[in-house]
């Protein structure tokens, strides 16, 4: 199938205005409106008797349509076969999106598409669309660390430059991190910060290692405790991640016996060296393979620089020392909090950007320290940042999730990654890229809204033609019941997370008396119908609203409290104007 494709589309009367204009713009399309309202009631025959409608406007036979169109797509949640379309009339007939919108998506992939008489068009095009970007993302990845240029033998030699001075032609841009490619030529790379792992019990640590990496951590950090030394504890802790991860383990502190045993445990990364414990490591990480995390500071003497040109400065230094012992280094500007004293926020972007201008090293970019600190959802603050990160020459987000706004944030990151460097590859906007971080709001509105246009039209306006006997008395203002009777039992609805199960408890006269489990509304109330528990229609409504409620808290990370409003908050109440 060609884009340039003549093809004819076949919908309901409300759709109508929907996929015309969806397909404005193409030419070789036509649609044509049944006189069903609702494209989903469309059988085989109704297409048919539509087919024959359309023919006879066009003053020709049914069978020689296909003189005309290459095939025909129908519209709407149609649940039969169209294939009965063309052993009648000879013309190909196929299901197309489910909505309008997604049309033009449609049309543009259709070489590689195989349109199907049975199944709808969506899951192919974002298969297709999913299919491609990761291909591109795989090259990315097979990319060598190093294209050095070998003039005797005119071909480029794959392998890593061993000059790491900052004033070298070669230096240290792409680095790999255990076995871990990390620098410009890959997409950002994902590090998920476990916070206070020397207080967690060993299952406690081992869920949320798992958690970080379903989630898609491409690293794992774990950070020690502030003002205690732990690092006894450090090899029970690495074991427990070696165990159940090949990615690579950094260590988070600025205890100078932390990270010294992490380096002797062959940690893959240490957070952070700077001028105040190079010195002392400088020894063991000399005999390792472990990168240093280095920040422009002197923590020992609490020296922090909070001009952008200090920033820039101090970090060449301590990142130079490391350098000259050929070291592996990934430097950190270090990102400030927004509003923040001293430098702020901005100032440490442009920090970001002038270092990586001048030196062409592995950069850090501390994500969390903006996000933890700002009471926004962090969604798209991360995806911002995200943006951000790479336009500056970022290759390490780093997160923790240590509040419950920043939930999935690392999630969220490794999505954010993909898209910008996908647009990056594809010199576009991130838009239309086979994935997104539209979780909460739409990125098509193609909702139906009721207004007093259509009540005017249902009160029997409708091109002058009596279609509803409808009249202004069945108009019916909805209010609550003034008294409740109760039914014979009750539900206390909890969640539990772990498992991404929804729990009812089901009372009789306050004992209770069943726990149902499930992982979406319709096994719990299904089943509590089937044994009886729910006998009043006011109480079925009640049970259905609250476990929806539960599976939106569930999948979103929003936390649920039975009979409480789930966006309780006051952005939903305050007037602004």
């Amino acid at each position: 199938m060609k884009e340039t494709s003549k093809i004819l589309i076949i919908t309901g009367k409300q759709a109508y205005e929907r996929v015309n204009k969806a397909v404005l713009n193409y030419k070789n399309i036509d649609v044509y409106q049944t006189n069903i309202s609702i494209a989903a009631f469309l059988t085989p025959n109704l297409i048919l008797k539509a087919i024959s409608d359309y023919s006879t406007e066009l003053n020709i036979s049914e069978k020689k349509l296909s003189t005309i169109y290459d095939f025909i797509l129908v519209t709407g949640l149609i649940r039969h076969d169209l294939k009965i379309i063309e052993d009648n009339i000879g013309i190909k007939c196929y299901k197309s999106t489910r909505e309008a919108s997604d049309i033009p998506l449609l049309i543009k992939n259709l070489e590689n598409i195989s349109l199907s008489t049975i199944d709808y068009a969506d899951d192919q095009i974002a298969q297709y669309i999913i299919k491609e970007a990761e291909k591109e993302l795989q090259k990315a990845e097979e990319l060598p660390l190093y294209d050095i240029y070998d003039n005797e033998n005119h071909e480029y030699a794959h392998e890593m430059a061993t000059n790491c001075s900052l004033n070298s032609k070669n230096n240290l841009s792409n680095i790999k991190i255990g076995n871990l490619k990390i620098g410009d030529k890959y997409p950002m790379r994902v590090l998920g910060e476990i916070v206070h792992t020397p207080w967690l019990s060993d299952k406690e640590l081992e869920n949320k290692i798992n958690y970080y990496i379903d989630s898609g951590a491409d690293m794992i950090d774990l950070g020690m405790v502030s003002n205690e030394d732990n690092s006894k504890d450090l090899q029970r802790i690495i074991s427990i991640a070696r165990d159940l991860t090949d990615k690579p383990i950094s260590v988070d502190t600025l205890n100078t016996k932390e990270l010294i045993e992490a380096i002797k445990l062959d940690v893959d990364m240490i957070l952070s060296v700077d001028a105040g414990n190079s010195d002392d490591l400088i020894p063991y990480l000399s005999n390792s393979n472990t990168a240093s995390v280095v920040l422009p500071t002197n923590y020992k003497t609490n020296e922090v620089p909070h001009k952008v040109a200090d920033k820039v400065t101090k970090l060449k230094e301590n990142v130079e020392k490391l350098l000259s012992n050929d070291l592996k280094v990934v430097a950190d500007p270090i990102l400030e909090p927004i509003n923040n004293l001293g430098c702020n926020f901005t100032d440490s972007i442009v920090a970001c950007k002038l270092f990586k201008e001048k030196y062409k090293l592995p950069m850090f970019f501390g994500i969390g320290n903006v996000t933890e600190l700002f009471d926004v959802d962090s969604n798209g603050v991360n995806a911002t940042l995200c943006a951000i990160g790479q336009e500056v020459g970022g290759n390490i987000l780093f997160t923790p999730e240590a509040s419950d706004k920043c939930k999935y944030s690392i999630k969220e990151l490794k999505i954010a990654s993909k898209i910008t460097f996908l647009a990056k590859l594809k010199n576009s906007l991130p838009k239309d890229l086979g994935y997104t971080l539209i979780n909460y709001k739409d990125k098509k509105n193609d909702e139906e809204i009721y207004n007093k246009s259509e009540e005017v039209k249902l009160l029997n306006k409708i091109n002058n033609k009596l279609e509803y006997n409808l009249s202004e008395n069945d108009i019916i203002i909805a209010k609550e019941n003034e008294k409740q009777v109760l039914d014979k039992g009750s539900f206390k609805i909890k969640l539990d997370r772990e498992n991404s199960n929804i729990i009812a408890i089901y009372y009789v006269y306050g004992q209770p008396m069943k726990i149902l489990k499930g992982k979406n509304p319709k096994e719990i109330y299904e089943t509590a119908f089937r044994l009886n528990m729910v006998t009043k229609m006011d109480h079925a409504a009640y049970f259905g609203k609250e476990l929806e409620k539960a599976e939106i808290a569930l999948k979103i990370g929003k936390k649920y409290n039975q009979d409480f409003d789930l966006y309780y908050n006051d952005f939903w109440n305050l007037n602004l104007k």
